[in-house]
């Protein structure tokens, strides 16, 4: 397998806390898919450490199981093997930019293009699979990727902005990496962005919520302007209430055959439990109005009720341009 042989990749993106991680484990379930693991994370430069990750497909015990990510795992579960974001991979081929920015316009060099579908390839070939994988969560860097991997699919993984927000105030690695008080990405951010991040004394809450709007909004003109036919969005919501039909709607989106594989993963490794309820009591009523007013607009936009978020019908699976399924 060269590197011109990257087929069709398929790259989960949204904001983190939004159910990327539990909607992408369970699709890389599928026989067909090679995707990065802990190892490669350690080791990117050494892509026969992939080979590794032919263990999950000899035995289910040895494929790590998928619970809350924001609490420690068993010794046992951290010792099994799973895809990860695989950050470290991404920033030796394309250099810390990717981990830090929006990368908005940016297109990678014919170097980074090279180097990123050449390890690919051989991480598929150490790995045995015929497609590829992965998930970025943050900046969708749609137009970077599409310009490593033209044919590449994205799916978009969007939650309710409150609890994501709520989520993200309570989780370790954003309040340990400051980013209760400064942007987490670089180049995004808008001139009204920051300024409605300071007409509310620069708060975290504040801080967290134009970072959600900000994402979720550029990340969908990309999808809509560079990758149209490559695009789609779905809900946490709709994942955690009926996550057989979310990811029968995510394999036709991809172009991958129906997977016994995945559907056992999702009934036997997997623990799903909604977990939007926590924000209305964590936020009292002015957090929530100042919440409204920062985001109202961009969660009616995809598809959230503010008066009634638990009665907001959501599409399993929204195409660019509207056309869902």
């Amino acid at each position: 397998m060269n590197a011109s042989t990257v087929d069709r990749p398929i790259f989960f993106v949204g904001m983190p806390r939004s159910g990327t991680t539990l909607v992408f484990e369970a699709v890389a379930a599928h026989e067909d898919l090679a995707w990065l693991s802990q190892h490669v994370q350690r080791a990117p430069r050494i892509p026969a450490v992939a080979a590794l990750s032919r263990l999950t497909g000899a035995t289910h015990r040895m494929r790590r199981s998928v619970g809350r990510s924001d609490q420690l795992r068993p010794s046992l579960e951290r010792l099994r093997i799973g895809p990860v974001e695989a950050y470290g991979f991404w920033e030796d081929c394309c250099g810390e930019k990717f981990r830090y920015d929006y990368l908005l316009g940016v297109k990678a060099s014919p170097e980074e293009r090279e180097e990123v579908r050449s390890r690919i390839s051989r991480v598929m070939r150490y790995h045995g699979k015929s497609r590829f994988a992965a998930k970025v969560t943050g900046p969708g860097r749609i137009a970077y990727l599409t310009s490593i991997f033209p044919d590449a699919r994205f799916v978009h993984v969007i939650r309710d902005g409150r609890a994501v927000v709520s989520s993200l105030l309570r989780v370790r690695f954003w309040r340990e990496r400051n980013r209760m008080n400064e942007p987490a990405w670089r180049n995004g951010l808008t001139a009204e962005d920051l300024a409605d991040w300071d007409r509310y004394d620069r708060s975290a809450l504040a801080l967290a919520a134009v970072q959600w709007r900000r994402v979720v909004e550029t990340t969908r003109a990309e999808g809509e302007r560079v990758a149209a036919d490559r695009y789609g969005e779905i809900h946490y919501e709709q994942f955690v209430g009926s996550p057989h039909s979310v990811l029968e709607a995510v394999e036709g989106f991809c172009e991958l055959a129906s997977s016994a594989s995945a559907e056992r993963f999702l009934d036997s490794r997997f623990e799903l439990r909604d977990m939007n309820l926590q924000w209305r009591t964590r936020f009292d009523a002015d957090e929530v109005e100042i919440l409204d007013e920062l985001i109202g607009p961009t969660l009616s936009g995809v598809g959230y009720s503010l008066d009634h978020p638990d009665d907001a019908p959501l599409p399993v699976l929204r195409r660019a341009h509207g056309a869902g399924t």
